[in-house]
């Protein structure tokens, strides 16, 4: 009886240490919860959805939705008609996209996966966390103490404007492969197959993720072979190229590439830098650490470390030379991982560098021959991400090991951390993260009788998000594009304006540029509904154009049809 009482203690925490990942993923989601989340998680709910980016997105996935099947799997020809949107360049999460689209008859005719997304990605987040954190120290409460640094840290809090960038959990599931422990060549390949999976996510969430998972796989390779020789080089040459193929192909399945796409304006590779003591510079996201000045476009560049992992550091200054030969060690061992990890922070920085705000060096001659290879990344300072997990990851190794023969030590300076950076969130405090803005729907009741032989909504001139050209210039307000693509959707239109992060320049022009002879000539199509911009209304309101014109929600409408519901809808809201 005592025996067996006495094995049951032992297996106890072991058993409890099993389930630290679903723990972890646990405490990842009540942290969502915390910081105001719940009211998203409502999928039918597209009021917290309708500005910014997430708008853009949630646009992207309702047309796809609708879109037929056609290659590649991500097209939205329903979008910036007549040419043909992608899921991919509307960031509306391939992935989560193409999952759901076979439900699409069966799903609520508003629905949204952002708010759902988030708290999955915290989750995951948690899950990670202590994932690495098993690298770094034996016990639950350390594990989750620990992860709860990760949960909180403010660069993914600072994202969530942008939910596909969200998956934070991607870049630490790199760091763990590079430091779980590896027995054997089986071992080995395990974790070259880990890497693959995670590039394959990667490269259907989002591109710039797909940069910095891809750059730590390569360092993980070049471990495997060079430093650990659990693979030869045509070994690790193999799996580099299946890593590279897979993300190829399906960078081409979701149609990121073959289209031509491109920014909307010119290069500005080096406008979006994080500035050099973005570690240390809460932006505003810290009521105790003091701001820094920051230059235009640097937000991209967020990387604070969060006040908790900062005063862990500062604990260890005290006596650095009790962890320094340690932590020379491990970075010699590990310098693969540590040249990615710098090469993505020289890449953050870009080539203007900037101290506190202020300019100190500009590399943009010497870069110049890189710009068509660098200028896609214009958001460069989004890599300084890698960085920070990293920081923060070797900061909790090195707490952990110099107390490792004092582990009530090591768990209240890992609490003490977790409860500075807990009272220091402000988002905990304000819950407003997720509330988002109203979605922008047309109201007015004569837009439930559009007829159904309307089959486009075309506004004049086109409302291309972020877009210079001339031809193209309009005062309509920000969100008439998603406004007029709601109507599209429901309606089962199409749109010819929309908020896309590429696009071919060329080929938009050129519509644009067609659709303003037609307007100048007079040839108007009967199967379109024309939403005009303030300044351009005399055009469609000539008597020889024949079209019957009224003013709905603030905007002028026209058609050419003669007959139909909406038409004497629009005469009896004739403008003036």
């Amino acid at each position: 009886m005592s025996s067996s009482a006495v094995v049951t203690e032992n297996a106890s925490p072991h058993h409890w240490e099993r389930w630290g990942p679903w723990l972890g993923a646990g405490l990842g989601f009540l942290w969502f919860l915390a910081l105001g989340g719940a009211a998203a998680l409502d999928p039918t709910n597209l009021d917290s959805v309708g500005g910014g980016d997430h708008a853009q997105h949630v646009l992207g996935w309702l047309h796809f939705r609708n879109a037929p099947w056609r290659f590649p799997l991500g097209s939205t020809p329903s979008l910036l008609y007549p040419l043909s949107g992608s899921v991919a360049y509307t960031d509306s999460n391939p992935w989560v996209s193409l999952l759901l689209k076979p439900f699409s008859r069966w799903l609520p005719r508003d629905f949204q996966f952002i708010g759902p997304w988030f708290a999955l990605c915290w989750a995951l987040q948690g899950w990670m966390g202590v994932k690495l954190l098993e690298c770094l120290t034996p016990g639950l409460w350390r594990r989750l103490l620990g992860a709860s640094l990760f949960i909180m840290s403010p660069v993914l809090i600072h994202r969530t404007g942008h939910d596909t960038l969200c998956a934070h959990w991607l870049l630490l599931g790199m760091l763990w492969l590079h430091l779980r422990p590896r027995a054997d060549t089986r071992a080995a390949w395990r974790d070259v197959g880990g890497a693959l999976a995670l590039n394959v996510l990667a490269a259907g969430v989002h591109p710039y993720l797909v940069v910095m998972v891809f750059t730590l796989t390569v360092a993980l390779l070049y471990t495997l072979v060079a430093r650990e020789r659990r693979l030869s080089w045509r070994a690790g040459g193999m799996a580099l190229a299946g890593v590279l193929g897979a993300v190829g192909l399906l960078f081409v399945v979701f149609g990121y590439v073959g289209q031509r796409a491109g920014l909307g304006g010119p290069p500005s590779f080096g406008d979006f830098g994080a500035d050099v003591l973005t570690l240390i510079n809460p932006q505003g996201m810290s009521k105790l650490v003091p701001d820094l000045p920051v230059g235009p476009g640097q937000y991209e560049g967020f990387g604070y470390l969060g006040t908790g992992g900062l005063a862990l550091a500062g604990v260890l200054l005290f006596k650095p030379s009790r962890w320094w030969t340690r932590a020379r060690e491990e970075l010699r061992a590990h310098r693969p991982l540590v040249l990615a990890v710098l090469a993505l922070a020289l890449l953050a920085i870009s080539t203007v560098v900037r101290v506190a705000g202020q300019k100190v060096l500009s590399m943009r001659g010497l870069t110049q021959a890189l710009l068509p290879l660098l200028a896609p990344f214009r958001a460069s300072g989004r890599f300084i991400w890698v960085l920070d997990y990293a920081l923060l990851t070797a900061i909790l190794a090195l707490v952990t090991w110099r107390w490792r023969e004092r582990p009530r030590v090591v768990t209240g300076l890992l609490l003490g951390a977790a409860l500075l950076q807990f009272v220091d969130t402000d988002d905990l405090w304000w819950r407003g993260r997720f509330h988002g803005e109203p979605w922008p729907r047309l109201t007015a009741p004569q837009w439930e009788q559009v007829d159904p032989f309307y089959r486009h909504v075309v506004l004049y001139p086109p409302a291309i998000h972020d877009w210079k050209e001339p031809c193209a210039e309009q005062s309509f307000p920000e969100n008439a594009y998603v406004r007029f693509g709601d109507l599209a959707y429901r309606k089962g239109m199409t749109t010819n304006s929309m908020y896309l992060a590429r696009f071919d320049a060329a080929k938009l022009k050129a519509v644009c540029e067609a659709l303003r002879a037609d307007v100048s000539e007079g040839r108007f199509a009967t199967d379109t509904l024309y939403v005009v911009d303030a300044k351009e209304v005399a055009a469609f309101q000539r008597p020889e154009a024949g079209l019957t014109c009224g003013v709905l929600d603030g905007y002028t409408v026209c058609v050419a049809a003669k007959e139909g519901r909406f038409r004497e809808a629009l005469m009896n809201r004739e403008s003036p």
